[in-house]
This record gives C-alpha cells, sequence and structure tokens, in this order.
C-alpha cells in the first residue's frame, strides 16, 4: 500500500500531553518516508492558559520561531511547515485573522465549548454535539482552516452515536466541502480501540457511523496522525486500516490543498 507522505497533524512537549521535541518527530518522520511535516500545536489562548492541554500564550512566538529554525536546519531532507491546531470561539475572530497571516496554516479541532473549562472530552449532550459542529462550521465559513480535526471527538464523552451526532457531523462534512476544505481521520482515536455499541462494534473516532456519513457526502478526506509522541510516525500499520475504512473516499493527494498559500 502506497502511504501519505505527508502529515500535518503533529505536537510536541509544549501542549503538555504530548512528549519530545520537533527534532525528534523530524527524525521519526524523515525515516518512517514522510517528505512533508507540519506541526500543528494546540494553540494558546490570551488569559487561559491550561498547562496539560495547550501551548502557554506567552510561549507562541517561541513556538513560531523554533519551527521556522527547524525547516532552515532539516530542508534538505523533508520540508516543515508550522500551524497550529485551534478552537473557535465567536469572540476571537480578530485573533485567527492574525494567526491566519502568519501561520501556514490552522486546524480546526474543537475540543471546548468555552473558555470556562466545558470540554467536550468529559462532557458532550446533543445539544452540545450541535453546538460543537457550529464552532467547526464557524471556523470555516470564516476561512481559518481547510483541515477539520477528528469532526466526532465528542464521541470520547458518549457510549451511544445519536441521530443528533449524525446530524452534526453531516452538517461539518458539508460545510467542508462548500469551503474546500478536508475532514479528517484520526489515527490517535484508533488507540483507544473498538467499542462495543448497539448491535455493532466501532472505534470511538473515527466513529464508523462518520465514516459512513463521510462516503455518503462524497467528503474530501485527509489522514491526520495526530502524533503526541515521535513513534505513532513510525507505525503506519493505522493508516492501512484508515485507508480500508475509507475505502473509495477522496483522499488528499496535493498537501498544499490546505495551505493558505498553497506553497
Amino acid at each position: 500500500m502506497q502511504y501519505q507522505d505527508f502529515n500535518f497533524h503533529t505536537h510536541t512537549y509544549r501542549c503538555g500531553h504530548a512528549v519530545k521535541t520537533e527534532d525528534d518527530y523530524i527524525q521519526s518522520a524523515i525515516q518512517s518516508g514522510f517528505k512533508v511535516l507540519g506541526f500543528s500545536e494546540h494553540c494558546g489562548y490570551e488569559g487561559f492558559d491550561s498547562p496539560r492541554e495547550r501551548i502557554p500564550f506567552k510561549e507562541m512566538d517561541n513556538y513560531f520561531s523554533d519551527i521556522k529554525n527547524a525547516e532552515e536546519k532539516y530542508k534538505s531532507d523533508i520540508k516543515i511547515y508550522v500551524g497550529l491546531e485551534f478552537e473557535y470561539f465567536d469572540d476571537l475572530n480578530s485573533y485567527y485573522t492574525e494567526l491566519k497571516e502568519k501561520y501556514d496554516y490552522l486546524i480546526i479541532g474543537q475540543h471546548l465549548k468555552d473558555r470556562k473549562g466545558y470540554d467536550y472530552t468529559y462532557r458532550c449532550t446533543d445539544k452540545d454535539v450541535r453546538y460543537m459542529a457550529y464552532q467547526v462550521c464557524m471556523a470555516l465559513e470564516n476561512g481559518f482552516a481547510k483541515y477539520v480535526a477528528h469532526p466526532d471527538y465528542f464521541m470520547l464523552a458518549r457510549d451511544n452515536y445519536s441521530k443528533e451526532c449524525e446530524k452534526a457531523v453531516r452538517e461539518i462534512v458539508q460545510c467542508a466541502k462548500k469551503n474546500d476544505a478536508f475532514v479528517e481521520i484520526n489515527l490517535k482515536g484508533m488507540r483507544y480501540g473498538i467499542q462495543q455499541y448497539d448491535g455493532y462494534k466501532s472505534y470511538k473516532y473515527p466513529h464508523n457511523k462518520t465514516i459512513e456519513i463521510y462516503k455518503e457526502e462524497n467528503a474530501k478526506v485527509v489522514i491526520g496522525y495526530d502524533a503526541h509522541n515521535p513513534q505513532v510516525l513510525l507505525q503506519r500499520e493505522y493508516e492501512d486500516i484508515a485507508r480500508q475504512m475509507g475505502e473509495g473516499l477522496d483522499f488528499l493527494q496535493d498537501y498544499r490543498e490546505i495551505l493558505f498559500d498553497k506553497k
């Protein structure tokens, strides 16, 4: 099987729940045959630091310059891009505009309902699921991202995939298509294992029903390693599974489609 030679969903120690430096991820990527590696650290927000969840706001500039230095250091071996994985909040559009002007790309990965501690990892009602879809779609409609990370992330907090979950994912996929964006098949979610649901088994995410919606809506998809450990980039077998699940889907071929300047 021909593997994807790029990955744009990569973290480092800076977010507080990943390990190792950018050099470690780059070296693993080179060893694994990647030609392009994008770093997408969890975005920091002024006045809302969370040491175990995202880069401290005061370290944002250092992160940017460190990845830019790595881009130069490894330019003969691999192409490096610097991005962020961010959450959308209605009152921060000017901040996202600044980030879009500075970074090569942004990933919308909605983990939070608000900046008061409401985390979709632990609580996600049907109403919350629909609000999460609204947040993701607003990020896309405003042009802040061309890449949607784990649209069914809410399944970490749920034991059923309700009709509202289906509506939310379908809404995200349709919004992504409208805005020429890609939805992700997230390999990190597979590491949570397969769970028994009502009459069937599935990964929490990417959930089987999410993949079905991708196919029904003819979604444009991208595989994301969501690497929080450099070793993940060496474990290609999860990509085999993702491609089998998504057989027939339109997988991203030209990675430049998720970049703001397509360079």
